[in-house]
């Protein structure tokens, strides 16, 4: 992967192999992971599943969910040629959304639709102790519209990304005239 600040490696850093969890970092923080990639006995198709954050509170605020999700997908599509269909499923619940699953579930659709997923669909996944719980799900496939929709999102995820890294770090503080004066002399 090409992106400066996230990598994408396989379990505690090592080296991706096709099949194993993704694990999503920013920097050496392990900000989330891709617990369940199956792959077609022909290996070429996968289906991802369990997206899992760590300090989802950070996370969220960064707004890096759809990145995350766009870069996963192009890491699966770039390293792996012989894949031509990603099945995603985004189904875990968020503690904080009580009441508001439907729309959650809607904006998960969205970012699935943006990045050309086809066949998005949201339907009820009953789990124990939640109602209103929701799996978003599609497919998506390796084909002209659906790389341009994915390269668009990627682009523009990624300077809204190195925006918010850069209204994070602190700016040095402008030197006064006083202070410059003193440094001719």
């Amino acid at each position: 992967m090409t992106f400066q600040h996230l990598q994408l490696t396989g379990p505690h850093g090592s080296p991706y192999v096709l099949g194993q969890r993704i694990e999503v970092y920013d920097g050496t923080t392990l900000i989330g992971r891709v617990q369940s990639v199956t792959v077609s006995a022909e290996r070429d198709e996968v289906r991802l599943e369990n997206f899992l954050t760590t300090d989802f509170a950070d996370f969220r605020a960064r707004a890096l969910p759809k990145l995350v999700l766009a870069e996963v997908v192009s890491f699966i599509a770039e390293r792996y040629p012989s894949v031509h269909a990603i099945g995603i499923e985004l189904s875990r619940d968020i503690e904080g959304y009580e009441g508001r699953e439907a729309t959650l579930a809607s904006a998960r659709a969205d970012i699935l639709q943006s990045i050309g997923t086809d066949g998005v669909r949201i339907s009820p996944k009953p789990h124990a102790g939640q109602a209103g719980h929701f799996a978003v799900t599609g497919v998506w496939r390796y084909d002209k519209a659906s790389v341009a929709a994915l390269g668009a999102v990627l682009e523009a995820q990624r300077a809204a990304y190195r925006e918010r890294m850069a209204a994070e770090s602190p700016v040095p503080p402008r030197p006064t005239l006083r202070q410059l004066l003193r440094k001719d002399r």
